[in-house]
């Protein structure tokens, strides 16, 4: 072997030292998961991430609940999972399982009046107790969060403001927060949900899916206990009236504007750590105060 041969072998060597040093990985498993609905009877179909090395024995894992934008699917995950990944390999993240639940491309996250449409009840009354029945889960509310981009966004808002009692933590990439005049609205690529989801009924829509009305009405559940966090992209209009209608109500909210668009891998790459931090903060504050009530 020539010099110049081996030296080059030598230099890609240390390369892919320093790679591995500077840019640690870790490799999860992510699968697509199919249930049926004790409540609808139908199938249910979601994806679940895995961390490294999962243990089904032990404390159990913190879960964070991923809902995809208008026009995706449980599928349109990994454009959470990567820079979670990264968290986790840099150690801002503990290891963590992630649940993407299909909100379908238009479907709000909401159940619709006629109950054909049951998104909110596959989430909240089927996936999340089967996740906590099937995985090694912290199963309390202070190691659930639930976060979304665009239309996951307003699914997310809308689930932590209507369940306090299962969150603890809601972050907001660029959500639509549509009120009512929205949803009656259609535009060139999108008919009106009204008609489908409410059957043009204003007031099941305040009573069961609008973040507005619930938080209003659940503020006393929710002050001190949920902690908000809404990254701006281009939908900045919108969330500052939600900032403002959470002010109002005297709940805490860090809004973070960026330069991104309506771009969640954008956000991720400008503000994601700031959200991954928070989520360890917030479960190394919820472990403290489990051993010491231990003890």
């Amino acid at each position: 072997m020539n010099i110049a041969k081996k030296f080059d072998i030598n230099v890609n060597l240390v390369l892919l030292v320093l790679s591995v040093a500077l840019f640690p990985q870790v490799q999860g498993e992510l699968k697509t998961i199919n249930i049926t609905g004790k409540i609808s009877n139908k199938e249910i179909t979601f994806d679940v991430y895995l961390p490294e090395n999962y243990n089904k024995n032990g404390a159990g894992y913190p879960v964070i609940y991923s809902l995809h934008g208008r026009g995706g699917s449980h599928k349109s995950g990994a454009a959470f999972h990567v820079p979670m990944e990264k968290a986790i390999a840099n150690g801002i993240l503990p290891p963590v399982i992630a649940v993407y639940p299909d909100g379908t491309k238009n479907g709000w996250y909401l159940d619709s009046k006629d109950r054909s449409i049951l998104i909110e009840t596959n989430i909240i009354r089927e996936i999340i107790p089967w996740i906590d029945a099937n995985y090694n889960t912290r199963s309390s509310r202070e190691f659930r969060v639930i976060q979304g981009f665009s239309m996951g966004g307003y699914g997310a808002s809308l689930y932590a403001v209507k369940f306090p009692e299962l969150f603890s933590i809601c972050i907001n990439y660029d959500g639509g927060m549509w009120n009512w005049q929205n949803m009656i609205r259609k535009s060139r690529k999108w008919e009106s949900v009204a008609p489908v989801l409410f059957g043009n009924d204003k007031k099941y829509y305040d009573r069961t899916s609008s973040p507005w009305t619930l938080a209003s009405i659940n503020q006393d559940k929710i002050r001190g206990r949920l902690q908000f966090r809404t990254l701006v992209g281009s939908l900045g209009s919108g969330l500052k009236k939600w900032r403002d209608h959470m002010d109002s109500l005297n709940i805490e909210m860090d809004y973070v504007d960026t330069k991104c668009r309506h771009d969640l891998k954008c956000l991720h790459e400008e503000v994601g750590n700031g959200s991954f931090r928070l989520i360890a903060k917030e479960f190394n504050r919820a472990i403290k105060f489990e051993n010491k009530v231990l003890k």
